[in-house]
């Protein structure tokens, strides 16, 4: 039987996904560095500061270059170069209210800061290896085809391998990481000094910052963007933009096939969480 949890997200991305056409912005560019490039639907443009986004959006950083973007929720989001994010939702009244955030980093390095919610909020980053749910504050992902690397730098989060469900999770709590392959969540570990820096480093957004106002956000030029080329399939793990799906429920496929304008639904987590010893949370 469905959960009420998973029938009134089930819900939620239903009537987000409906409302794509006419969606309003929920995500602004406060600070960047270098070229990012933004593509929304069939368009892309170079990302300016101050530009706002909206759900569906997917921003790409290049070798040289890094964005933060806040969400209209007051969270903060740090992209690093040689990185890959698509908003998928974003649904809030401001900050301190309900909210509900899926974000879903393709490739690279994020950090983010999760502002203040209700309860009843909920707020993931899923990657091709691993769902993270906010518990606290700032955390960490590394991500690439193969495995996402956690770290939880204050507060707590939940941490579960995608794609999956009646598996495992976990909570991680501050300098507390684990990495997530495709054979399930690896063992805890902290993360020493150097480890903590290194990350910090890769998710730090060089430049001015501008304040958060969407009434002036500039116009983005878009243009019809480029066809994908199909990256190669390395040791048989799929990634975003294949062709072939050898499991049509993979989070790639699942991305693949709704950009190709099919409806499927998340996989949910019905499981409890438990603490980085083993316990329910």
């Amino acid at each position: 039987m469905m959960c009420l949890r998973e029938l009134s997200w089930g819900v939620l991305a239903l009537l987000v996904s409906t409302s794509l056409a006419w969606a309003d912005p929920v995500a602004q560019v406060v600070k960047l560095s270098g070229n990012v490039e933004v593509t929304r639907g069939a368009a892309s443009a170079p990302l300016v500061l101050g530009a706002a986004l909206e759900p569906g959006d997917r921003l790409k950083t290049d070798a040289s270059s890094r964005v933060r973007v806040q969400l209209i929720d007051g969270s903060i989001i740090n992209l690093g170069s040689e990185s890959e994010l698509s908003i998928e939702n974003v649904v809030s009244a401001g900050p301190g209210t309900d909210r509900q955030v899926g974000l879903d980093l393709w490739l690279g390095a994020l950090r983010a800061f999760a502002a203040p919610a209700t309860s009843k909020s909920r707020f993931e980053i899923r990657t091709p290896r691993a769902i993270t749910a906010v518990r606290g504050t700032e955390w960490g992902i590394l991500a690439n085809a193969v495995q996402s690397d956690v770290l939880v730098l204050s507060g707590r989060v939940g941490v579960r391998k995608n794609e999956v469900s009646g598996v495992s999770a976990t909570t991680l709590t501050r300098t507390l990481g684990v990495t997530v392959t495709d054979q399930g969540l690896g063992q805890i570990t902290r993360w020493n000094e150097a480890q903590v820096a290194a990350l910090m480093a890769a998710t730090e957004v060089p430049g001015p910052e501008r304040g958060f106002d969407l009434g002036t956000a500039p116009a983005l030029d878009l243009a019809p963007a480029a066809k994908p080329v199909a990256p190669d399939n390395e040791q048989g793990k799929s990634k975003p933009g294949k062709q072939n799906c050898p499991d049509p429920d993979t989070f790639s496929c699942k991305r693949r096939d709704r950009d190709r304008g099919q409806t499927h639904e998340h996989d949910n987590d019905n499981n409890h969480e438990h603490d980085s010893n083993g316990g329910n949370t």
